[in-house]
């Protein structure tokens, strides 16, 4: 039998479209190889070159971010008190990986609950998500650190992370959405054979929508390990590997003014480094297919 294969039809939106993907994606490629050149080049080098090969790898400039990248702290009984790397490493762990867990908990229980079941609140709690989104995080900033003082959380790390337990933001929109598209007969028929409710959400509904779940937790640990201004506002005797970077790129070290831009991207690529090998191990789970109505596309 023969089969006639009809040729889509290229529009010119769809050309269009592959360019501009194709120069971003492009971009986004230079600017990365050419991070990681400019890391090893002197400062020589990179004044002379700057969108040249480097005429030496200088591994030198790693090795001195790796000593000399910290952050000086005010503690009761020691005097010029620093944190290196690997305690800047430990609290930018905790922080991100704290955070991250209970947000995306706290936002996927409250989306299955108001998603799964039919009563009136749950659009009350979808409608008030649209309204604390729409309040400036400036504006709710002052009342947040009021709190954090009466529950004594302020400058305690642990107790930062359990304040990440709300349910508003547009990750709980996403949930709700793809909890919502999930077929409600594998509810009915896990209830035939006996299944709870949190058998239901953690053993059929949750692991169903296991993609959004780890790009969202993905996406939010990217941006908790990024928050260089959570030192700042929250917990001061905390920093982060990112606020080091911080105070790293704004210090007047000698370090710096010899080393120039080569240094500075160096210490970016040993800050951005734990965030590489987080998506390269997960790589798989997150851009494989997914599958609903047990069909898998």
């Amino acid at each position: 039998m023969n089969k006639v294969l009809r040729k889509r039809k290229i529009s010119v939106f769809d050309v269009v479209l592959f360019v501009l993907l194709t120069v971003y994606s492009l971009t986004m490629i230079f600017l990365i190889v050419w991070t990681l050149l400019c890391s090893f080049k002197s400062k020589t080098d990179f004044n002379m070159h700057p969108l040249g090969w480097p005429q030496e790898f200088k591994f030198s400039n790693y090795v001195s971010v790796l000593r000399d990248l910290n952050v000086p702290l005010t503690k009761v009984g020691y005097i010029d008190y620093k944190i290196y790397l690997p305690e800047l490493f430990l609290y930018s762990v905790i922080y991100s990986v704290g955070c991250t867990a209970v947000y995306i908990f706290a936002r996927a229980i409250v989306a299955y609950v108001v998603a799964r079941f039919d009563f009136k609140f749950g659009a009350f709690l979808y409608s008030l998500n649209l309204v604390v989104m729409i309040i400036p995080i400036v504006g709710r900033l002052p009342g947040e650190l009021q709190l954090m003082r009466m529950l004594n959380f302020y400058d305690n790390i642990w107790a930062l992370c359990f304040m990440k337990a709300s349910f508003t933001g547009m990750d709980f929109m996403l949930f709700h959405s793809t909890f919502a598209s999930i077929s409600k007969e594998y509810t009915e028929a896990a209830k035939v054979d006996g299944a709870s409710q949190w058998t239901i959400m953690f053993r059929i509904i949750f692991p169903m929508a296991k993609q959004i779940m780890l790009i969202l937790a993905l996406t939010n640990f990217i941006g908790y390990w990024n928050d260089w201004s959570a030192t700042i506002t929250y917990m001061p005797h905390y920093p982060t590997a990112a606020y080091a970077l911080y105070v790293f790129q704004n210090s007047n070290l000698p370090e710096i003014a010899l080393g120039g831009i080569p240094y500075t991207l160096s210490a970016c690529i040993v800050v951005m480094t734990p965030v590489l090998i987080l998506f390269f191990a997960f790589r798989k789970q997150i851009m494989g297919e997914i599958s609903f109505g047990g069909v898998k596309g």
